[in-house]
């Protein structure tokens, strides 16, 4: 099975008088003079360098095909292949049958050249390939590669290069390995292991890369959470993906109870409580999560009000309730469905890209998607935003302290407005954003960190990616091409973690 990605090559680019100082460029590999028997050159304003030596030090092995005028460099089931004659760089991995699996292909904008005995090679895109993090030092006429081996942490995922079989790699993207050849979901963290369920029989596992994969339960369930010790499951019974009896089993004893007597539905956890749906009612149910005592999470409106874990919104202490089937007033209780008072008398549909504290950030439907405020009691209800009359969606992306941003319904435009209503600017374009320890993080067409107020914008990445998590001052994300998981930090060290393309994914700094 062969798949091809085209990708955009991300070559270093040098203009300007630094590029042209006087001499062959020097190669700095993690801090050290790298010495080659050729010198690097520069080349219609790009650094070309000997592909030997830099492949070398890089961990890779490297072959010469004269006769289909290739070069080919391998390292820990990756490979790279560029052809002199096309100009172009394949890169793939060998699956765990052993079939190559292509995941890119590239047109060099400077291609691999001989010179003399020599292959060279455009630096930054062939490191790249390879993990490592590529940058000019034009002061002193350096190529500078840093490798990453020092990034901590492991990354474990379902590689869809490979059937979505179990794989770990470390942060730096050296030492993959396959942990379990089976085709895994529901990937969670805890304690040092990565729990999953196998998708084509629904029994539970766990694994770790030094231990291996470990059999929990030999039964077709739907993991709800691993928290506290154990991990709260549905043994599913046929009436749907998840519906079944809960249970929860100690990750340590392997003891397993039972905390339901029928089937129910829809479970989902929340702090010490986990909330659930029985068939024909429209109240929820919230469970404390030992299986002790059981609330009824009811609006007093069974005709209209739906209540369903995944259209509630865990707020802080509370629970807030649309009471609606799609949106209506806005309700409030206690997390076991105590104390339920209404907010507003008016439709509101609350958005759940928002910090949880003593202000709660909804739009109203009924008049154009405009933007309201209120009090987490109810109090201080007022307009923060009001938008031309519309039937598209304003999407609230962010909420940081006393600022909301908001998306243009029909452009990728992005705005911020003050909770008292006040300076209601413009920040920049943005497909997605986040906010993080005072800094604004955006993607469009690439990864960018700045102020607050969309100013002084850093480029982190150069491609465009899907989505972004921003974890610990690390920032995990796939090239939206190749799916391949990457990682930048917030002074935009960056590299690839994944060489295959990457599904499902857990972090540990383990």
């Amino acid at each position: 099975m062969k798949k091809f990605f085209i990708i955009l090559s991300a070559l270093l680019l040098l203009t300007g008088a630094s590029a042209l100082a006087d001499g062959n460029p020097e190669i700095y590999l993690d801090g050290e003079k790298l010495y080659t028997e050729s010198e690097p050159v520069n080349i219609d304003e790009r650094v070309l360098v000997p592909m030997r030596a830099v492949f070398e030090a890089l961990g890779a092995d490297v072959t010469w095909d004269g006769d289909a005028q290739t070069v080919w460099a391998s390292r820990e089931g990756e490979f790279i292949c560029l052809e002199l004659s096309s100009g172009t760089m394949s890169t793939g991995v060998h699956n765990s049958d052993g079939q190559p699996y292509w995941v890119s292909t590239e047109k060099l904008d400077v291609p691999a050249r001989l010179i003399g005995d020599y292959t060279y090679v455009p630096v930054r895109a062939i490191s790249e390939t390879l993990s490592a993090c590529v940058s000019w030092d034009g002061d002193n006429n350096r190529v500078v590669i840093d490798s990453r081996k020092d990034v901590p942490g492991i990354i474990y995922y379902a590689s869809d290069s490979d059937f979505q079989y179990l794989y770990c790699v470390g942060k730096n993207g050296l030492g993959r390995r396959m942990i379990s050849k089976r085709q895994v979901k529901s990937l969670e963290m805890y304690d040092g292991y990565v729990y999953y369920v196998d998708k084509n029989n629904g029994y539970l596992y766990r694994a770790d890369y030094i231990n291996g994969e470990e059999l929990l339960l030999d039964r077709t369930v739907y993991k709800v959470k691993v928290d506290d010790g154990f991990v709260y499951y549905q043994e599913l019974d046929g009436g749907g993906p998840k519906s079944g009896i809960l249970f929860r089993i100690n990750v340590e004893t392997k003891e397993i109870e039972q905390l339901t007597d029928g089937h129910v539905k829809y479970a989902e956890m929340y702090r010490d409580y986990i909330y659930y749906n029985i068939d024909g009612q429209n109240v929820m149910y919230a469970l404390l999560k030992d299986g002790s005592q059981l609330y009824t999470v009811d609006t007093g409106d069974s005709v209209f009000s739906k209540l369903y874990p995944f259209n509630c919104i865990f707020y802080g202490d509370y629970i807030l309730i649309e009471d609606g089937v799609w949106f209506g007033n806005l309700m409030r209780c206690d997390l076991n469905g105590e104390n339920m008072i209404p907010l507003t008398r008016l439709n509101a549909f609350v958005e759940k890209n928002q910090e949880h504290n003593e202000w709660i950030i909804y739009k109203q439907p009924d008049h154009g998607q405009d933007i309201y405020c209120i009090g987490i009691d109810g109090s201080d209800n007022h307009l923060i935003h009001e938008s031309p009359p519309s039937w598209l969606d304003i999407t609230l992306l962010a909420q940081y302290n006393d600022m909301v941003y908001y998306k243009h319904p029909m452009r990728n435009e992005v705005y911020r407005v003050n909770l008292d209503g006040s300076n209601d600017i413009y920040v920049g374009y943005a497909y997605d954003i986040q906010v993080h320890d005072d800094r604004l993080f955006l993607s469009w067409n690439g990864l960018y960190m700045g102020n607050l107020d969309g100013s002084d914008m850093k480029k982190l990445f150069g491609r465009t990616l899907k989505g972004f998590a921003i974890i610990n001052e690390n920032i995990y994300f796939k090239d939206e091409l190749t799916t391949r998981l990457c990682m930048a930090d917030y002074n935009g060290r960056n590299g690839m973690i994944t060489v295959d393309a990457c599904g499902e994914w857990a972090e540990s700094d383990y």
